[in-house]
């Protein structure tokens, strides 16, 4: 009998830091397509060029963002290594930038919501001065009072040199950095949060979780061909916009309309006996049962007009022109069914042209309607005397008015 080998190597141990590694990796590709749905026109975004992810624009300046998992730690504590790091940073590379320093903004993005005292402070300083009193007082919280900074000893080793960069700058240049800075954290999953984005655009919501997959795929293809062919990863917001667009025009486009009506009750529908486009099954002969069949087409496609309208699922005028396709129809297989049928008697003729229009299937905005829409649709059109199926209906109907 084999021998078990669970436990067996300590290779096989777990490492319990890798899946918040390869989440902190995976979430700048995420946070990329975040930021290029969102960018503004004529940006750039970047992954791993300036910043783990960048906006670049001409006129409204630059976007720096360190993205963080969270997955293990809070990554914005006051004496995180994270944040002090993110910030050390800033404030060395700022000397060597050819953008402006007060056009730029420093953004610590975090994949779940996050916070910390020092880091609100200085989320919510929005003047320099405001800035410069927000770092006064992160330095006494881990240095201790100035001058003898009797804490500082006490920082940990991990974070001391990092915190020594930014309260040892040109107390300006800092000032001016945390001016500009923010926290963005996202409810605690990068691609809900980007689904979340393409909600509010004018998509279908049963296709936005494919569209996310979709552009997050796309997105991270073109930053590896860009890093394979040694170019520098960057990415044109109106180029994906044009990416976007397309695939959304391809995959946003509903091959069937759902009904949402009702089947009417028989009373429903006996109440609408009555009607003028029942009179028309009238004096062609048919059955009681093709009546009430008739009313129920009737009034369910009344109901999905009106539901397609006001959920945006189908324009109003789409509505007429199905109207103007349906009479033509009528028309045309009047005349053929005049010349085929000419030997027979009135409502056999009547009949006939019935039958071949009820077989009619027309889309609607490119889609197909449930089965009682188009008979339901030349019902109504039959109702308003627009058309009819008795070869004189017009007469027939005025004569049973006037008796």
């Amino acid at each position: 009998m084999a021998k078990s080998t669970r436990n067996a190597s300590p290779r096989a141990k777990r490492k319990t830091e890798v899946p918040g590694q390869l989440l902190g990796y995976g979430l700048q590709y995420t946070r990329l397509t975040q930021l290029l749905l969102s960018a503004p026109e004529g940006s750039f975004c970047s992954m791993e060029v300036l910043d783990d992810v960048a906006q670049e624009h001409p006129t409204k300046g630059v976007r720096l963002i360190q993205s963080k998992s969270a997955l293990t730690a809070n990554p914005v504590s006051d004496r995180a290594k994270s944040l002090w790091k993110t910030l050390s940073n800033w404030v060395e590379a700022s000397h060597t930038w050819d953008f402006e320093l007060t056009k730029t903004i420093f953004e610590i993005y975090v994949s779940r919501p996050s916070s910390g005292a020092i880091v609100k402070s200085f989320t919510d300083a929005k003047t320099v001065e405001a800035a410069s009193a927000a770092i006064a007082r992160a330095q006494e919280e881990l240095w201790g009072e100035a001058p003898a900074f009797q804490l500082k000893g006490e920082l940990a080793e991990d974070i001391a040199p990092y915190v020594e960069r930014v309260f040892n700058t040109d107390p300006a240049r800092v000032a001016q950095i945390i001016c500009n800075f923010q926290l963005t954290c996202g409810s605690g999953s990068p691609h809900a949060d980007v689904e979340a984005i393409i909600r509010n655009h004018p998509v279908s919501a049963s296709k936005v979780r494919d569209i996310a997959d979709h552009m997050c795929g796309v997105v991270k293809r073109r930053v590896d061909e860009h890093l394979e062919a040694k170019r520098p990863a960057v990415i044109s917001r109106d180029e994906f916009t044009s990416w976007y667009s397309a695939y959304v025009r391809k995959t946003d486009r509903e091959m069937v309309l759902l009904s949402r009506a009702q089947m009417p009750s028989e009373e429903e529908s006996r109440g609408l006996l009555p009607k003028v486009f029942v009179q028309q099954l009238e004096i062609i002969g048919l059955s009681f049962e093709d009546k009430l069949e008739a009313v129920s087409d009737y009034l369910m496609a009344a109901a999905d007009r009106t539901e397609w309208a006001v959920r945006g699922e189908v324009d109003e005028t789409s509505f007429d022109d199905l109207d103007a396709v349906l009479k033509r129809s009528w028309k045309n297989k009047r005349r053929s069914g005049g010349i085929q049928h000419a030997d027979k008697a009135d409502d056999l003729q009547g009949q006939a042209l019935y039958s071949e229009c009820m077989g009619l299937s027309m889309p609607v905005q490119a889609m197909e309607p449930p089965d009682h829409f188009v008979p339901g649709c030349l019902h109504r059109l039959a109702d308003d005397m627009s058309i009819g199926w008795h070869p004189t209906y017009e007469q027939k109907l005025n004569v049973k008015k006037a008796a």
